[in-house]
């Protein structure tokens, strides 16, 4: 339990924060049904469109760095492909720490474990760039919504 949380707070603790409180207005739209998980978020006006392609809901992100998020996001896609939603990436933690944490772990099974943390790590790069849980309310916040979407899984 300690090395996912350590794992999760890690990736917080390494997350960007704007000191920009601007807000912009966005829209996300489907861009075609033969492009799956593709979509447009339009920030500004209709000439900033940027390219997502991950299937991110956009309303889990503070609303005044969404914009920030939109571009971070699209940068992120670019060098690590589509990334994972908050509750899939805090499962898929947790899964992969337990099973790190098993007994004698024969060196094979540590090498795939390790290949496949490397894949969740990729999937979950988008968490790097929301706000960080600096204050003691918001880690609370934070680890509360990790427990939720951990017993949401079944997992606890």
């Amino acid at each position: 339990m300690y090395k996912l949380l350590f794992l999760v707070t890690l990736f917080f603790v390494l997350s960007c924060k704007s000191d920009d409180n601007t807000v912009q207005d966005y829209t996300v739209q489907d861009h075609s049904k033969n492009d799956i998980d593709s979509t447009d978020a339009v920030v500004g006006d209709s000439s900033d469109t940027i390219e997502i392609i991950s299937d991110y809901d956009l309303d889990v992100v503070d609303p005044k760095n969404r914009a920030e998020f939109i571009e971070n996001l699209a940068k992120i896609e670019d060098e690590h492909g589509a990334q994972w939603d908050f509750c899939r990436c805090a499962v898929k933690n947790d899964s992969i720490n337990r099973a790190f944490q098993q007994p004698n772990l024969p060196d094979n099974e540590f090498d795939r474990l390790f290949d496949r943390s490397n894949v969740i790590e990729q999937r979950c790069q988008a968490f790097l760039v929301q706000n960080p849980s600096t204050t003691p309310d918001e880690r609370a916040a934070h680890t509360k919504k990790i427990r939720d979407c951990l017993k949401a899984a079944g997992v606890k």
